[in-house]
């Protein structure tokens, strides 16, 4: 099963785990107005609380007043409305919070660099949009507008005890050691619980997702039972720490009706004695009474919010770790790339430590012409066409376009000059149109739709489908055979009209007369533009113009086909292992 190493480990030190608190609120965008709005509410709300042991106990002593009848009427009628508008404002204050700080998330998932990906797992990137945005800002915001409310109770409640005894309030405040233990102890531990099961939930949330698009893999390898097997273990691993958060939560309820039972006994006794004393009158008691049980809630629910934020932090160390990933550096209003050669100069990359792809690479891609990649597996070619889309950055070395560098330019402008045809043939569900005009930034009419469909091969499968060119897709396409999904790609990246064209073996999932079609509306479509191809296919080398061979991430040789196959001995042995010959005699 894939480990999530997108989240922090639980037993990070404090310092860590309030840094990566301060980051996500650095970073999420809270819909404050409406937290703000929420506070209010409940603060107000709280207020109205505070009069009722008075009016209460007042009509319970026996004062049948007009004055004391219309005050409890007010107080209580008073209740019901804000109680309402607390819930319904609330509600409003956790929803946009989530909406917005899920926009937040994605847009600086949108943002993060390609290695970053390649370092965490899909599974906590999943549950940090899904259900760590949802859970940890519902808390928070929960945490936010009630903290004020219940302040502001103790702040009107206590000094009206006070004023029924001095004596009486000492009674309230010997129970605040027992929370405070509460908060201290239970909430670490709550914390240590409720990391663990973020890390299990997007552990089997990236099993499952991985297995269910490989489903037919599973099938054909008859792996069925093993993947059973991994899957319930899976299961257990989350089972046995949602029976720990469970005993957790267990303790902290025993531990709570244990404190609020022996605080209303003292405050009760107390009270009793000092009444029986002649300290205070009836309707004091009453109204300490009465007080006595919702004061025990306002310092447990206070406790609570030292938890909930124990408990925020460990929901909330995937979303911080993610908030303050490395970003892309966009150069937005930099100048964008000039006309001209792409040329890479002593250029070195490694995707982890101690193991280079490229050493001191140096080549030209001339502008305007088609030049072939070729080289055994391994030998950097799939990172050279990584490295020009700018996914990776050099670790030594420069690329430069028209002698301009390439970490200089503007970003995004400079991907636009670029279409990229990968061997995966890769494109989302939708419709046939919409993964046809993907990535293309104008209007697409239905004719220009249909040529570049009939240049790429793909127009005679699309007519065939129930609703043409508004055909519902497959989810990743996989109802489409590899040389279709192929077929697609290259009529997506044709209607795209670039300057310059990646092409990672382009042709892999099709039949070599197919093969030969789409070379030729390859050549055909983007004459006197720059064609960078990473390739086997001998119809496409044969004419381009120029060839680079690679070996050990360096350059082991350039120039054309006829002059490969005499001087250099690599290029001819990988000529020959595909069998080149027989397809050039044809």
């Amino acid at each position: 099963m894939t480990k999530d190493t997108g989240s922090k480990r639980p037993d990070s030190g404090a310092g860590d785990k309030w840094r990566e608190f301060g980051a996500f609120f650095k970073y999420a965008h809270l819909s404050w107005g409406w937290i703000i709005a929420a506070g209010f509410v409940t603060v107000v709300y709280y207020l109205t609380v505070t009069k009722l042991p008075g009016s209460t106990a007042a009509l319970f002593s026996g004062n049948f007043s007009q004055k004391a009848i219309t005050d409890v009427i007010i107080n209580y009628s008073s209740l019901m409305v804000m109680l309402l508008l607390v819930g319904v404002v609330s509600l409003l204050a956790e929803a946009r919070s989530v909406r917005s700080v899920r926009r937040a998330v994605w847009t600086r998932m949108m943002g993060i660099r390609s290695d970053y990906y390649d370092e965490h797992s899909a599974s906590g990137l999943l549950s940090a949009v899904t259900s760590d945005a949802e859970i940890t800002v519902k808390q928070l915001v929960q945490v936010i507008t009630t903290a004020p409310g219940l302040i502001m109770y103790l702040s009107q409640a206590l000094p009206q005890i006070n004023s029924f005894s001095p004596r009486l309030l000492w009674s309230v405040l010997v129970l605040i050691p027992f929370y405070i233990i509460y908060a201290v102890f239970i909430g670490r531990w709550q914390y240590k619980v409720s990391s663990r099961i973020q890390l299990r939930i997007g552990g089997l949330t990236g099993y499952l997702t991985d297995r269910i698009r490989n489903l037919t893999m599973i099938k054909s390898f008859v792996t069925e039972q093993a993947e059973e097997e991994r899957g319930v273990g899976a299961s257990k691993e989350l089972y046995k720490a949602n029976i720990n958060y469970a005993y957790a939560n267990s303790v902290i309820v025993a531990y709570t009706i244990l404190a609020e039972i022996v605080g209303i006994v003292i405050a009760v006794l107390w009270g009793c004695l000092l009444l029986r004393g002649g300290e205070i009158d009836l309707e004091s008691w009453l109204a300490f009474y009465l007080f006595v049980p919702t004061i025990n809630t306002v310092l447990r629910q206070l406790t609570n919010i030292w938890s909930n934020l124990k408990d925020v932090q460990g929901r909330a160390a995937r979303l911080s770790a993610m908030m303050v990933a490395p970003q892309e550096a966009m150069n937005e209003g930099a100048e964008d790339a000039p006309a001209g050669d792409i040329s890479f100069d002593c250029v070195s990359f490694a995707y982890r430590e101690g193991a280079p792809v490229l050493d001191g690479l140096s080549f030209t891609l001339p502008a305007g012409k088609t030049t072939a990649i070729v080289g055994l597996s391994g030998s950097g070619k799939t990172t050279v066409l990584r490295l020009i889309e700018k996914l990776y950055s050099p670790q030594g070395g420069a690329i430069s376009v028209g002698g301009a560098s390439l970490e200089g330019l503007d970003l995004k402008a400079w991907r636009r000059r670029l279409s990229y045809v990968n061997q995966d043939a890769e494109m989302f569900s939708g419709t046939i149109r919409e993964a046809l005009t993907y990535g293309v930034h104008r209007p697409v009419s239905d004719a220009e739709l249909e040529e570049a469909a009939r240049a790429a091969g793909i127009h005679g499968f699309i007519a065939s489908t129930p609703e043409g060119y508004d055909s519902q897709l497959a989810l990743w396409g996989s109802t489409m055979s590899g040389g279709q999904r192929q077929r697609m790609v290259i009529a997506r990246e044709l209607l795209k009209d670039t300057d310059v064209l990646l092409l990672d073996e382009p042709t892999s999932a099709l039949d070599s007369e197919s093969a030969a079609n789409i070379c030729e509306t390859l050549f055909c479509s983007f004459t006197g533009k720059t064609v960078v191809a990473v390739t086997h296919e001998l119809g496409f080398i044969t004419h381009a113009d120029h060839i680079i061979v690679l070996s050990g991430g360096r350059v082991s040789a350039a120039g054309r086909h006829e002059e490969l196959m005499q001087s250099c001995p690599l290029y001819r042995e990988l000529v020959e292992e595909q069998s080149y010959q027989e397809v050039f005699a044809k």
